[in-house]
């Protein structure tokens, strides 16, 4: 078997004479993803309990595999990635999860003693205390459903280094690549019963653009789903009245009539809260939310991850 070659624009390339023909091993991936998160071989070392010696051993044989250097060495002993350590870095992560799949899917259930770990936003978790306990009562693994409303990148980034068996977000449709629709989620706008857009009929873009709006706090990655569905709408202003990322107090502003808010339709069933507000009759309606899955496809391999997986979306079908 030849050795490896890789050559890459802004890569600095180990010569030939250095370069051995030997596989990459796993535990050099380990020690990889170990060095460029901590910064040092030192810290690493500490981390996965070896020598830096040994860490500096492994890292320089991997580059004579790969004919790159991976990091740019400081005195003092820290460590940063080149453009070519920077991209093994993003990949290494899958690499290894897929190891662990592998393993655990030739192994058996005896691998895999950890729960099932799902990660979604908080609002999707309302109908699934049930059917946790269901599944629990027939799989020998667990189900952890994870409340998160963290940003897709960071959530597909903990999925790939099999942080998490899938995650769960909510999207405006063809904002995301990532992952694939699974159900939608209605959105509508909500204004206190006393409010004067309680009482029209065929509310307009250019009515809510006149009128202050309650929303999310601006870091909340929904507030941003939410304005790309209200820009769509035609509804574009920055008067928000209130900001906030606690959701009681978006409802008592909508009590007391200071704007409109734009949350799920659902709400108005299901939250006790929400008794006295009023749905506004659109011209025309908001387009629902998509509601995305992503999940690594290795892990797709076990009958009790599909299980999981088809247990959630029944339930976004029912709400």
């Amino acid at each position: 078997m030849s050795g490896i070659r890789l050559r890459a624009i802004g890569c600095t390339e180990i010569p030939n004479t250095r370069r051995q023909e030997k596989m990459i091993t796993v535990r050099q991936l380990e020690i990889l993803a170990a060095v460029i998160e901590h910064g040092s071989f030192r810290r690493c070392g500490q981390k996965l309990n070896i020598s830096p010696v040994s860490v500096s051993e492994h890292m320089r044989a991997l580059e004579t595999q790969l004919g790159v250097e991976l990091f740019v060495r400081s005195p003092g002993g820290a460590v940063t990635p080149t453009a070519a350590g920077a991209r093994a870095f993003d990949s290494v992560h899958e690499l290894l999860a897929d190891v662990q799949d592998f393993i655990s899917f030739v192994v058996g259930d005896s691998a895999r003693q950890e729960p099932i770990r799902i990660a979604m936003h908080g609002f999707m978790m309302r109908n699934l205390a049930s059917a946790v306990a269901a599944f629990d009562a027939v799989h020998e693994r667990q189900l952890s459903f994870i409340s998160d409303d963290g940003a897709p990148e960071d959530l597909h980034r903990r999925v790939i280094a099999g942080q998490l068996d899938a995650a769960y977000f909510y999207a405006v449709e063809g904002a995301y690549g990532l992952g694939q629709t699974v159900g939608h989620e209605q959105l509508a706008i909500y204004v206190g019963e006393g409010h004067p857009l309680a009482a029209e009929i065929n509310v307009t873009a250019a009515q809510l653009n006149a009128t202050p709006i309650i929303g999310l706090a601006p870091e909340k990655p929904l507030r941003h789903m939410v304005d790309e569905a209200l820009r769509r709408h035609g509804v574009v202003h920055s008067n928000h009245v209130v900001e906030t990322s606690e959701f009681g107090l978006i409802l008592s502003s909508l009590h007391r009539n200071l704007g409109f808010t734009c949350m799920f339709e659902s709400i108005q069933g299901e939250e006790k809260q929400a008794t006295g507000l009023s749905i506004v009759r659109c011209e025309t309606p908001i387009l629902p939310l998509e509601i995305r899955r992503m999940t690594r496809r290795t892990a797709l391999r076990f009958q009790d991850v599909r299980d999981a997986l088809r247990l959630a979306e029944q339930t976004f079908t029912r709400a």
